[in-house]
């Protein structure tokens, strides 16, 4: 009798183990009906285009099928958007992984660029009083150097990049971020000397008030009309999703996208709730900071279906192709990047 008892609970041992392996695995990302997609979006200014998403997940458990957003440190985007079913990257990024073999689409651009020149104690008016001067800069070998760069060729401007003002050039030096130009600004402002960078917002709105820092370009505004484009600014972040995923469930996507199509507004409605959000979902988060509801429209978190903004797109591909193709995985993309249906 005791050996059937014994039998018996071994039975219901081994019953119970897998039992519990088959709920495990039913609750892995690899059953999205039950966990619900996940995304990951880089932490700074790209993280603003996904705050109402991860403010909703948090009220209410899930957006639709969504089940997680997770903000990442930015160096660390381009392996974990691999890992996730959508996500939020730099323009460029999105070009890189796709020529690279990464079957993904490439859905929306959801920031249309946040760049501004500031200086201290200068008279520049134009780019080309730039010549014969150092420029602080973030952002090396990222859209936002491409940009200014390309904007200084089109005017025929020569520059380098160092650590010294060099007679006939514009000389970049890089740094870290924001926080670089920042300190560079301040001490300038200190002890009445010129400086000049280029910076980001949030980042360019802490420059006014702490450095006495004054805009000297919009580089939306300028590449506007470089480009002669009807949209300001240019693709800085883009939203993409593994094809697998879009392609099976176009109903989810359309929804994602038209929830992120409310973020803008969402986010100057609630500038005051913005860093608490971004903050509770991320404690390290660079987002850190009280936002006015002018800041914020000045990080231009606009979402623009990809369908519509392909040809600003390429433009921007084409300007980034010209200073450094590997930036983009070496060409242009072909058609099968690009998520065209309504």
């Amino acid at each position: 009798m005791k050996r059937f008892y014994s039998i018996i609970v071994a039975a219901l041992a081994v019953a119970l183990v897998a039992a519990l392996a088959v709920g495990f695995a039913a609750c892995t990302d690899d059953n999205p009906e039950v966990e619900g997609y996940t995304m990951v979006v880089p932490d700074g200014a790209p993280a603003l285009a996904a705050v109402n998403l991860i403010d909703e997940i948090d009220k209410n458990g899930a957006f639709a099928k969504l089940g997680k957003v997770e903000i990442v440190q930015s160096s660390a985007i381009a392996t974990r958007a691999l890992e996730a079913d959508f996500a939020v990257v730099p323009a460029n990024l999105a070009a890189n992984l796709y020529n690279k073999g990464q079957d993904i689409k490439l859905l929306a651009t959801v920031t249309q660029g946040n760049l501004y020149v500031l200086g201290v104690n200068s008279e520049v008016k134009e780019l080309s009083d730039l010549v014969g001067k150092r420029v602080f800069s973030i952002g090396q070998g990222s859209v936002p150097d491409y940009i200014f760069q390309t904007l200084l060729k089109n005017e025929g401007i020569v520059y380098e990049q160092g650590d010294e003002a060099v007679a006939g050039k514009v000389v970049i030096t890089y740094v870290e971020d924001g926080s670089g130009v920042m300190s560079q600004l301040v001490a300038a402002n200190k002890s009445g000397k010129e400086a000049i960078g280029v910076i980001a917002e949030p980042a360019a709105s802490k420059a006014f008030a702490n450095a006495g820092a004054v805009e000297l370009f919009d580089l939306q505004q300028l590449w506007k009309d470089y480009t002669g484009s009807e949209t300001l600014g240019y693709p800085q972040a883009v939203l993409i999703g593994k094809a697998s995923v879009v392609e099976n469930d176009p109903a989810f996507v359309s929804l994602l996208i038209d929830k992120m199509a409310e973020n803008g507004t969402f986010i100057t409605e609630n500038s005051d709730k913005v860093s608490d959000i971004l903050v509770k979902a991320y404690p390290s988060t660079t987002l850190n900071t009280a936002f006015s509801k002018e800041t914020l429209e000045r990080c231009n978190c606009k979402l623009i279906k990809i369908a519509d903004a392909k040809d600003d797109y390429v433009s921007m591909l084409e300007a980034i192709a010209a200073i450094n193709a590997q930036a983009i995985g070496g060409k242009l993309p072909d058609e099968g990047l690009y998520y065209t249906a309504e």
